[in-house]
């Protein structure tokens, strides 16, 4: 659940919020601004953001840890997805750290905002936008296909047909999403 309340719904409102770029470098600076102008932001930071991540980083370590992968003895879908959310999810775990370095606490110990040209530059390295791309779509599928795997979990889709229906909404999810974190990148150009 935590992985899709709060951490879903914050990735949700972060590519809503970086989807002011697409507006230019006003709408954006003066998004950030009003962002980084709540009160207790970084209480919320932490708090709302970084501690339920870090609960979910450390419970998926423990699940990869004393987890089975069995795709060659069973090859099924399922445990497929299984697999690739247990790669996603380490690779997440590292593009959001560095993530959160590079635009959060680098810019914080700098005493600097993340404007729209400090992003632009710092999307102007080729190899930093295919890393991102990389993590972006790393992010996505986990998401998506948590949404999918927790339904499952939690025993609301039971039947194989309905386990099917959500499978390709989560894909459809992971589509839209990955569409539109990789737009907003590009958006910094």
């Amino acid at each position: 659940m935590i992985g899709i309340l709060p951490i879903g719904a914050f990735l949700v409102e972060h590519f809503f919020s970086n989807s002011f770029a697409l507006k230019g470098p006003a709408e954006f600076n003066e998004m950030v601004a009003g962002l980084q102008g709540l009160p207790l932001v970084v209480a919320l930071e932490v708090g709302v953001i970084a501690l339920p991540i870090l609960f979910h980083a450390g419970l998926g370590l423990v699940i990869l840890y004393r987890s089975q992968q069995n795709i060659f003895q069973y090859g099924t879908y399922r445990n497929w997805m299984f697999f690739f959310q247990r790669i996603t999810g380490l690779l997440a775990l590292f593009f959001v750290v560095f993530h959160v370095y590079e635009t959060r606490i680098k810019a914080a110990l700098d005493d600097r905002l993340v404007t729209f040209e400090y992003m632009q530059h710092y999307f102007a390295s080729g190899w930093v936008k295919l890393f991102y791309v990389a993590g972006i779509l790393a992010v996505v599928f986990h998401f998506a296909n948590g949404i999918a795997t927790a339904l499952i979990t939690w025993g609301i889709t039971v039947s194989k047909r309905s386990q099917q229906v959500v499978a390709g909404l989560s894909w459809v999810i992971f589509a839209v999403m990955a569409g539109w974190g990789i737009k907003l990148l590009y958006a910094f150009n």
